[in-house]
């Protein structure tokens, strides 16, 4: 049986509820249900540690995976493996509903230290790229990074 989950508030207004850590998983991987409002989306990035697979509850989503577009729908999952650039956003009118597993385990830490505890608390932006980046996301800037997973100055 496992605790109960946790929440926090993303940049967008996404809430995300956190149902499996790491810990509860001996690091395999990390579930999470997120609520992405209509209009939210997340430019081009790519996970250096971790794969992500992303099953739609509710609402209409559209996901660019390796320079291919797909159109997801509830009922509907997408695989974006390890280091592969992806990006994505709720393209319907309602809010969406998503089931998110990273494997391995580990990414919930990000969300955990850059989310707001409340709806009404002030995400901070640059608290949150800072934490990305530490947690290995690389943002994706006209196809290029740098080194560090930056986008060219």
């Amino acid at each position: 049986m496992s605790a109960a989950s946790r929440e926090v508030w993303m940049p967008g207004g996404v809430r995300t509820e956190i149902h499996l850590d790491s810990d509860q998983t001996a690091g395999a991987f990390c579930l999470l249900v997120d609520h992405p409002p209509a209009g939210w989306s997340l430019p081009p990035h790519r996970h250096r540690d971790e794969a992500e697979t992303i099953h739609v509850v509710e609402g209409e989503f559209e996901m660019e995976v390796d320079g291919q577009r797909s159109l997801l729908a509830a009922g509907q999952t997408i695989h974006v493996p390890r280091g592969v650039i992806h990006a994505g956003g709720n393209i319907g009118r309602q809010p969406g509903r998503r089931v998110v597993l990273f494997t391995p385990g580990g990414m919930e830490r990000f969300f955990l230290e850059a989310g707001a505890s409340t709806p009404d608390a002030r995400v901070d932006l640059g608290a949150a790229l800072a934490s990305a980046t530490r947690h290995g996301w690389e943002f994706i800037a006209n196809g290029a990074v740098d080194e560090l997973g930056q986008p060219p100055a």
